[in-house]
């Protein structure tokens, strides 16, 4: 190659690199619109605002390279073909997610003792600021432990069932604590699906499989209950966003209502009424599991007509307790549904709202991930 035809070469290469860059940029310009990614679940971040005091301490550029990460073309395309790349390659495990047998997705699992210690405490001060309540506590083990004959040999998650018996262990024995673990499996051996495919929350029927457990430990009678179904298709949940792939089972969701009980369900902060639990606004939308209530509130209470008992139940909660509400709200006439990450900022702490309103139970609901994880427990007093 001479240097006259060398030079070209370089110059051909230089431009297309160029034109690359500019169209790359005009086109994530353009995108800017783009507002909520469906795939992740979040806001996406906007276009930074300049000035030189944000060029000048790094602001602007920082804000600008979140949004061309969030607004590059095809990105949620690029990323599914990333994830089939390396399932073809044989990498069982893609941004925390293992890739299980028959489709399932399981979600890995490693204890965080310190936090798991500090969350454990709390639930205990709340038993000691409120001495006279009747506390129940079902702690709902994962997907990656209950489906665990799903999992690649190559998984190195840890065992949930050490974490469960820890919490049996260090939780106040005045508070009736019961694990579904056994009988889930048991649901599963049996050919109910308990757990979705690729979600992180149990199904409608692990959730019943779960209340039934809880009732009988607690020494509540059956429920009995009829109830008109829905079928909701096309469910790609959590754990699919953070590892899509074209090789997938799309799930199917179940919508239960009770024929004959009339709900009112209040949602305090937002002081709105329903009829029902269901917010029908999620079910085009890739995050039908928001279906329920549409979403986490701080505080929600639901009035039954006719339910099975005349009781007053403050269940305190992570969103595995969503789907598993018109179980609760069948059983018993006033049910207030409260999630700590939201209820924080609100006048009364737990016990005293559990004092001003004569609860008769208190439950709480939440599964082994949550309790590992989650920080604000702390509120819990």
């Amino acid at each position: 190659m001479n240097k006259k035809t060398e030079k070209l070469s370089q110059i051909i290469m230089v431009s297309v690199f160029l034109i690359f860059i500019i169209g790359f940029g005009i086109w994530c310009f353009l995108l800017r619109d783009r507002t909520f990614s469906e795939m992740e679940n979040r806001n996406l971040n906007q276009f930074p605002t300049f000035s030189w005091k944000n060029l000048k301490d790094g602001t602007f550029t920082d804000g600008l390279e979140k949004f061309v990460s969030d607004h590059i073309p095809f990105k949620d395309e690029l990323v599914t073909l990333k994830t089939d790349t390396d399932r073809l390659l044989q990498h069982d495990l893609q941004n925390g997610v293992y890739f299980g047998k028959d489709g399932y997705y399981l979600q890995d699992y490693h204890e965080d003792p310190e936090q798991l210690e500090k969350n454990i405490g709390c639930i205990n001060d709340l038993r000691k600021n409120a001495p006279d309540a009747d506390i129940s506590f079902m702690l709902v083990p994962n997907s990656i432990s209950v489906m665990s004959d799903k999992l690649p040999s190559t998984n190195t998650s840890e065992d949930q069932q050490k974490t469960i018996d820890k919490v049996k262990e260090q939780l106040d024995s005045s508070i009736n604590f019961y694990c579904p673990m056994s009988d889930l499996k048991a649901a599963a051996d049996n050919g109910t699906q308990v757990f979705y495919k690729t979600d992180h929350h149990w199904t409608s029927d692990g959730a019943k499989v779960g209340f039934d457990g809880l009732m009988k430990a607690m020494g509540e009678p059956e429920l009995k209950a009829d109830y008109d179904v829905q079928e909701l298709p096309d469910f790609l949940g959590t754990l699919y966003s953070k590892a899509p792939t074209a090789f997938t089972d799309k799930d199917t969701m179940k919508l239960l209502t009770d024929k004959s009980n009339k709900l009112t369900v209040n949602f305090v902060d937002k002081n709105e009424t329903k009829n029902t639990i269901f917010d029908r606004s999620f079910e085009d939308k890739k995050d039908k599991y928001s279906i329920f209530f549409g979403g986490n509130y701080a505080n929600i209470n639901i009035k039954s007509e006719n339910a099975q008992q005349d009781k007053k139940v403050l269940i305190l909660k992570d969103s595995y307790a969503n789907c598993a509400m018109p179980y609760f709200t069948s059983m018993y006439s006033d049910v207030t549904m409260i999630d700590m990450r939201y209820y924080h900022v609100q006048p009364l702490t737990v016990s005293e709202y559990i004092k001003e309103n004569k609860i008769d139970k208190v439950i709480l609901l939440y599964n082994v991930d949550f309790l590992n994880t989650d920080n604000n427990f702390v509120w819990i007093d």
